[in-house]
């Protein structure tokens, strides 16, 4: 971290001399970076925006889950009234009531399968945004270490401006090569 302070600052004295050099051409200067160094930072921010939309978009066909969900649920109803219309058949005979029995017992595995199936649905959508919850936090931690950088750089040029009024330590007659 002492190396970034020790180039922050001969950053910053550099660029006082040029700004008291030159302070017009320097402000001009600094501004153009600032903007293209801004446009760069929300061009990536937009290109990475629009590469996780794509992937959510690969990855998690919403609309293809809610229609199997609601082919599920009709699967389902359809089964419920499967059973009623049984129960009322098998109150006619005995022999009715004991080949239903059988049947109930095959058709039970596919109301657990279709339960596992949603069950299972739900918990990769609640890992999925799980996982994304540590990529923002990188992302806003890495955006919080260059705006301490930028806001070093800035500290620095501005406390070097002020103790150059004080101090003369800087003079606008500087050298060429001290820069």
């Amino acid at each position: 971290m002492l190396e970034i302070n020790s180039a922050i600052e001969v950053l910053a004295k550099a660029w006082v001399k040029h700004f008291r050099l030159k302070p017009f051409l320097t402000g001009i200067t600094t501004g153009i970076l600032a903007a293209i160094l801004a446009g760069g930072i929300s061009y990536l921010d937009r290109i990475d925006r629009e590469k996780r939309e794509n992937k959510r978009l690969e990855s998690l066909d919403y609309q293809n889950q809610i229609e199997q969900l609601n082919r599920m649920e009709l699967n389902v109803k359809q089964l419920l009234e499967f059973v009623d219309n049984q129960k009322q058949t098998l109150q006619e005979t005995e022999d009715t009531i004991s080949s239903l029995k059988s049947e109930k017992e095959k058709l039970q595995p596919l109301v657990e399968t279709d339960r596992a199936v949603v069950e299972a649905i739900f918990k990769a959508q609640e890992e999925r945004a799980n996982s994304n919850v540590w990529r923002e936090r990188w992302i806003g931690f890495g955006f919080g270490v260059l705006a301490s950088l930028i806001a070093s750089f800035i500290w620095f040029v501005v406390s070097l401006l002020v103790k150059g009024r004080h101090n003369k330590l800087i003079q606008p007659t500087a050298d060429a090569s001290d820069l």
